[in-house]
């Protein structure tokens, strides 16, 4: 398809040059071959635009991308349906149908009101509700839609004190666990912490012991009730520097993915996965924020010793990454012109993949097919500041934390930070960060997401 509208670029462009020798010849008016060239040249420029966008990937194909991301989601939330326990299969039938007529009385209100600011308002207000009813029914919609909270679904009914027993000898930066009430909550909870900082993690079973939910909060106060003591009580020391707090901080930030996997596990074999704590040597730092004003900082390990060197000047179309001899490591082009942001990634000058923004609605993602699979970049929802998690082919190989707003000793830390579990895509994640900041900093500045 690139070559057709190279074909009719060209065309145009011909069309128009003998249009206008004929006309000089034969003496004709130049005002109307004034109007047909300039014509002629914005179907040019408008074909050639065409070409442009069609020598990565036509727009065609991109929209037929996201069209089968959407079905096999359709596909994936089908089949964790069918490996739900018959209990479970009600309930998910229970919130679908009470968040449908929620939904569809919301959407009502609107004309029973007479479209009246009021009705509209309040219609509204239910239809969200009914919406979000509908999707806590199972722990495939329920996750789908937040990170703030987890929801598993279990084989058959069990008690908190299974758990308690599995999980009191585990020590975490938080503690072991320990049983509790909370003030909000007639369940008798599973709990680690608080730390320092007043930060802990919780699980309780509902009623009918088939779903477990997780959770994070920060109100101590809302503790009621302290039935057991922790094994292992919380980390005291948050880090003697700033990666060391960085650590600390990533471990709480990841602690409920492991607690919903380790579960999950325990549900399935028995056997409880062990904490894997961040370690400092994998905590990289950038020595300053984003700007959309022309870029040069570096990354540190967390010895402040510069990894890496990232510059860019104004208009932010292509991102570099040097190592400290100078050479270059990733180029990051910036592709205007895309509906969903785009950018071509280049691996010490030679092509290494293109990286682009997928269509969700609740978390910001992007993919990009390299020789070693399929890499993502899958944001976490509703958690403070922007995170996201990379992963390739399914397993995490690094995150990126930006505005995490964390104070560490009495400095308030805001610039972006790595996690990296595998030092050979250090460079890419790095190249990755320096996207996802270019992102949000244009996104701060209300900028287009084509910019």
């Amino acid at each position: 398809m690139k070559k057709v509208w190279i074909g009719l670029s060209i065309t145009c462009i011909l069309i128009g040059i003998l249009g206008t020798a004929v006309d000089v010849i034969e003496g004709n008016s130049l005002e109307d071959t004034a109007i047909v060239l300039f014509v002629l040249a914005l179907f040019a420029v408008f074909f050639g635009w065409l070409a442009w966008l069609w020598r990565i990937r036509s727009p065609l194909k991109r929209a037929g991308e996201q069209a089968s991301m959407a079905a096999n989601k359709v596909k994936e939330s089908n089949d964790a349906y069918k490996e739900l326990s018959k209990s479970l299969k009600r309930r998910v039938w229970k919130y679908r149908i009470v968040g449908a007529l929620l939904a569809v009385l919301g959407v009502r209100m609107w004309p029973m009101g007479n479209w009246s600011t009021f009705w509209i308002s309040f219609g509204t207000v239910v239809l969200i509700i009914g919406i979000a009813i509908f999707m806590m029914g199972s722990p495939q919609d329920y996750n789908s839609i937040t990170d703030a909270a987890k929801m598993i679904g279990l084989d058959r009914e069990r008690t908190i004190d299974e758990f308690y027993e599995a999980y009191k000898d585990i020590q975490t930066p938080l503690g072991s666990a320990w049983l509790g009430y909370f003030y909000t909550s007639p369940y008798k909870s599973m709990i680690f912490g608080p730390d320092n900082r007043g930060q802990f993690i919780y699980f309780y079973l509902n009623s009918a012991g088939n779903v477990g939910y997780i959770g994070y909060s920060f109100l101590e106060n809302a503790i009621k009730e302290k039935l057991t003591e922790p094994v292992y009580p919380p980390a005291k020391d948050l880090g003697a520097d700033t990666a060391g707090h960085l650590c600390y901080h990533t471990d709480i930030f990841f602690f409920q993915d492991w607690l919903k996997a380790s579960i999950e596990n325990y549900v399935k074999t028995g056997q409880v996965n062990p904490f894997m704590d961040a370690s400092p040597s994998e905590i990289y730092t950038f020595t300053e924020d984003f700007k959309l004003t022309g870029e040069h900082f570096e990354v540190q390990d967390k010895d402040q010793n510069t990894v890496y060197i990232v510059d860019s000047t104004m208009p932010l179309i292509n991102l570099y990454i040097h190592d400290t001899d100078g050479n270059e490591i990733f180029k990051m082009t910036k592709e205007i012109g895309h509906a969903l942001a785009t950018y071509r990634f280049f691996y010490r000058g030679e092509p290494y993949g293109v990286l682009e923004k997928q269509f969700t609605l609740v978390r910001d993602s992007f993919a990009m097919d390299i020789n070693e699979g399929k890499l993502e970049l899958i944001e976490y929802a509703g958690t403070i500041g922007h995170n996201f998690k990379v992963t390739l082919n399914g397993t995490l190989i690094g995150a990126i934390m930006d505005d995490m707003d964390i104070t560490i000793k009495n400095i308030i830390w805001d610039n972006a930070f790595l996690i990296v579990y595998d030092r050979t895509y250090l460079p890419l994640i790095t190249a990755m960060a320096v996207m996802v900041t270019r992102e949000l900093a244009r996104d701060e500045d209300g900028g287009l997401s084509n910019r």
